[in-house]
């Protein structure tokens, strides 16, 4: 075996341009992983349905890339397989079972796959990585496997481990093993004795056989021991046992829990393994890790739609996860044991959690929303109402019937934050039969919602029997310029609104003048400027401000010349109110 150095697209430096995407040997390495995980899981059934299917797509990704390129040359690290300077097989940690560190652990360095091999030596490929991944008893290492198979179209670098600065060495030829001096040997027990003796002859330091037979204890013989190690070597170990304690196996358990879901097609299999991942999920909880819940549930439903003959019961079971921790009982509990905790998660685990929530826990969040004391809490809870709320409009316009007060003005409120149409009719039967606080709060939603719909039913709202409806309905609509008010308005400032106290007084005038015109301009005159006499009767003082604030909204020529006939009008009150007007229509 040898290695290629004819200039092909098979690799080149970090800073050259792949010759074809990076996804096509991605893709290939992932199914790769898949199909040694399959592997290892039917090592003694090779003739499993599920691993001849994933075998065969193992072969399957391979021709996309052999119409690019007859050979492809991968990096190895300890934690990714690069292509070009970029990696195209990402493994976080350095695991047991992640493939980057199988190969790097044992020196491998370099890996050229060639057009055929997932026809002639995948399959041996296959039986080597399970043996180093798991160490299992009476196996050599990676290298020595790799030699022993003489593989053709799998061709490798690698060096000495714990000596990364020396040179990468190739591959040796088939049926040669390669010497630590260079060169190769046709027998590796050769190999091994040579290296034996090479060692010895080091640490002897020239002691006579006599010496060595005389059964005295020396120092020498314990240079090999761990007391012994270089500083360098000490601080790698220690580092390595504090990686290997703080690294969190529990994703690995779900991972591990879920490819037997996928490929195991046994439904006793499966209930077990369902068994097992409802009571992990429930310890998850308790112990405040929500990251690994909500990869748990992420990862669930991709595995229903990846895994084959699933039964109906089983799919629903597994996909019904995420919607009962939805339900109220278990959500209330979970949000309260964080509301009561001295501290909380990360952000990003609270965010991952609530973003695998469903629609049904929307009543849930809104309830909790108004009790929360944690202020950690609270935005967290506000962002997962609102994503939720947008993602289910449906679900919102029910709430707004809740029978719970809380609900129902979280969910008028969001409708009108969110301009949710579907939300209006619901909102102008609450102006209708709720109580105060709903109906000023579907006032307001109404109002920003603003469409045709939502401005009739804020129409009706001007005669409420409630004095506050009525003056927040006449100020919204006087912003929006609603035209078909026009005749409900005058009936009120020519009737009871002439009788009301100064503010809605003043807001249905507002309101007139906004929408009545030149054509209104007549009957406000006849307030503000009522004709001169002995007996003639002057209107209330406040009644007449009224008009001139109208007027002032009307802004017409024919309405300013109306307001300057009263500049000079005796009554404060009328000549402040006809000042500020000309001084707004002049604005205008």
């Amino acid at each position: 075996m040898t290695v290629t150095t004819a200039a092909t697209p098979e690799q080149g430096p970090a800073d050259v341009e792949p010759p074809f995407s990076p996804q096509l040997v991605s893709e290939m390495l992932r199914q790769l992983d898949k199909t040694i995980r399959a592997h290892l899981l039917y090592l003694n059934n090779h003739n499993n349905p599920s691993y001849v299917r994933s075998l065969e797509q193992a072969r399957a990704v391979f021709a996309p890339m052999w119409e690019e390129a007859d050979a492809v040359r991968l990096t190895v690290t300890d934690t990714a397989i690069e292509w070009y300077g970029q990696k195209v097989f990402d493994e976080p940690t350095k695991a047991s079972d992640s493939l980057p560190w199988t190969l790097y652990k044992d020196g491998l360095r370099e890996l050229t796959l060639q057009k055929g091999f997932e026809e002639k030596e995948l399959v041996d490929f296959l039986d080597i990585i399970p043996k180093v991944r798991h160490a299992l008893p009476n196996e050599d290492d990676l290298l020595t496997l790799l030699w022993e198979n003489e593989f053709t179209a799998l061709q490798y670098r690698y060096v000495e481990v714990g000596d990364e600065s020396a040179p990468l060495e190739a591959s040796p030829d088939p049926g040669k093993w390669p010497k630590t001096g260079g060169g190769a040997t046709e027998d590796p027990k050769e190999a091994v004795r040579e290296a034996k003796e090479e060692a010895t002859s080091g640490s002897s330091g020239g002691t006579s056989e006599e010496q060595k037979r005389s059964g005295i204890v020396r120092m020498e013989d314990f240079d090999a021991t761990l007391y012994f190690l270089d500083d360098k070597e000490v601080e790698f170990l220690r580092l390595e046992t504090l990686r290997e304690y703080s690294t969190d196996l529990r994703r690995g358990v779900l991972d591990s829990l879920l490819d037997i879901f996928e490929f195991q097609v046994d439904q006793l299999v499966r209930a077990e393994v369902l068994a097992h991942i409802e009571s992990l999920m429930l310890h998850l909880l308790s112990a405040g890790q929500y990251t690994a819940v909500a990869y748990l549930l992420h990862e669930a439903s991709l595995t229903l739609e990846r895994a084959r003959d699933v039964q109906p019961e089983t799919k629903e079971r597994l996909a019904s996860l995420a919607a009962r921790l939805s339900e109220p009982a278990a959500l209330s509990q979970l949000l309260e044991a964080m509301d009561a905790a001295p501290t909380l998660p990360s952000s990003e685990d609270l965010n991952a959690l609530f973003g695998q929530l469903r629609p049904t826990a929307l009543s849930t969040v809104f309830s909790w929303l108004p009790r929360v004391q944690n202020a950690g809490l609270r935005p967290l809870l506000e962002s997962a109402a609102t994503r939720i709320a947008e993602s289910a409009t449906g679900e919102l316009v029910k709430l707004i019937a809740d029978p719970s007060h809380d609900v129902a003005l979280e969910a008028i409120r969001r409708c009108g934050a969110m301009r949710a149409v579907a939300g209006v009719s619901a909102m102008a039967r609450v102006l209708e039969h709720g109580d105060r606080d709903l109906r000023l709060a579907a006032l307001s939603a109404l109002g920003e919602i603003g469409s045709p719909g939502a401005l009739q039913a804020m129409e009706r709202a001007l005669s409420d029997d409630d004095r506050d409806l009525r003056v927040q309905a006449a100020r919204t609509l006087m912003t929006r310029q609603y035209r078909p008010a026009l005749q409900r308005v005058e009936a009120a400032v020519k009737g009871k609104a002439r009788e009301s106290d100064r503010t809605e007084r003043l807001a249905f005038f507002e309101l007139y003048g906004a929408l009545c015109g030149d054509g209104g301009i007549a009957y406000l005159d006849s307030l503000l400027n009522a004709k001169a006499g002995l007996f003639a009767r002057k209107e209330d003082p406040e009644l007449r401000a009224c008009a001139a604030v109208a007027l002032g909204r009307v802004g017409t020529p024919a309405a300013r010349e109306s307001l300057q006939r009263a500049e000079g009008d005796k009554d404060v009150v009328v000549r402040n109110a006809v000042g500020r007007a000309l001084r707004g229509g002049m604005t205008q």
